[in-house]
Formats: C-alpha cells, structure tokens, sequence
C-alpha cells in the first residue's frame, strides 16, 4: 500500500519516498492509521447519540411527504444532527492529540541520530508528537532545568490546543442546539 501510494503521490513532499528507511513500523503514516482506529468508536458513539434524537416528528413528516429513507437521512437527520457530529469529531481529535502510549509505542523504533537530522515532511519517516516527548524525555530531564522547562512548554503547548479544539466543539454542540 504504501509503495502504491508513494508512487502516485510521490511528487507531495509529506508523500515523497525517503531515500535510507526501511523502517515501515515507525513511521508517521503507521501511526497516524492507529490514532484514526482509536478514535472511531468516540466518534461514531456521539454521532450516533445525536441522531437518534432526532425528533420523531420530523422523521415521520419526511415519510408522510414520499421521502425515501436516505431522503429522511439526508432531509431531516443529518440537518438536526450536524453539529453534534462535527463536535463528535473534534472531541475525537482532541483524544488524538493527547494520546501518548500508541503513538511512542510505534515510534519508539527511531533513533535520536534520525530524529537529529533535521526536518522531513515525508510521512514515512519517523517523528514524535507532543506527548510522545514528553512521555519519553520526562524521566531524563529531571536533572538539566532546560530540558524540564522545554517539556513543560511542549507540555502547555499541547494543553492549549487541546483546550481550543474541546471549547470549539463546544461551541459547535451549543449553536446547533439553539436553532
């Protein structure tokens, strides 16, 4: 799959075969796979709360119109249920953001001499999150205050815009329970 997709899409940087890896456990690309499968069932679990309250009535008004039943799905569930499943998602993506063990457990295979050398967007090298840091530096950086500081950062970094994605689901939960 992934010599398909690089041989289609090689001429996007993130896409672009990089030349000396032969490491297809640690990638990116691996790991970007495991955090969509982890976050499915939260999606899936809110969309689905949120459509079953549809209110009856508007279903039954769309059947007594002709409606079919994926005109009942697409007239009058998914317009009352918009906003919830963009919220559904964007809680699922905050716990994408936060998760540490799968992601350092997959990019654990890298060595810091690859990580050093410098920056490559391909999605086929390897990489680190945010929590994956500071999941794997924390315990050695107790002893230079430097380190401990920058993972502290990294730490209020990603506290930060893990909070802006949860309030922005939030807010897209709120506005559609007004209409």
């Amino acid at each position: 799959l992934m010599k398909i997709n690089q041989a289609i899409l090689g001429w996007i940087p993130i896409w672009k075969p990089v030349a000396g890896w032969e490491n297809p456990s640690g990638t990116v690309f691996l790991a970007s796979q495991v955090l969509a499968i982890m976050i499915l069932p939260i999606i899936t679990a809110v969309s689905r709360d949120v459509m079953s309250q549809t209110p009856r009535d508007q279903i039954e008004a769309a059947l007594a119109l002709g409606s079919t039943r994926w005109e009942v799905i697409k007239l009058a569930v998914l317009p009352h249920s918009k906003s919830g499943i963009i919220s559904g998602s964007m809680l699922g993506l905050g716990r994408a953001l936060g998760e540490t063990l799968a992601v350092t457990l997959i990019l654990q295979t890298i060595s810091p001499m690859e990580l050093s050398q410098g920056l490559n967007p391909s999605i086929f090298t390897g990489g680190e999150t945010f929590a994956s840091k500071i999941a794997r530096d924390f315990a050695e950086a107790t002893n230079d205050p430097m380190a401990l500081g920058a993972l502290i950062s990294a730490a209020l970094a990603l506290f930060v815009i893990t909070f802006i994605v949860n309030a922005a689901a939030r807010l897209i939960a709120e506005r559609g329970v007004k209409k």
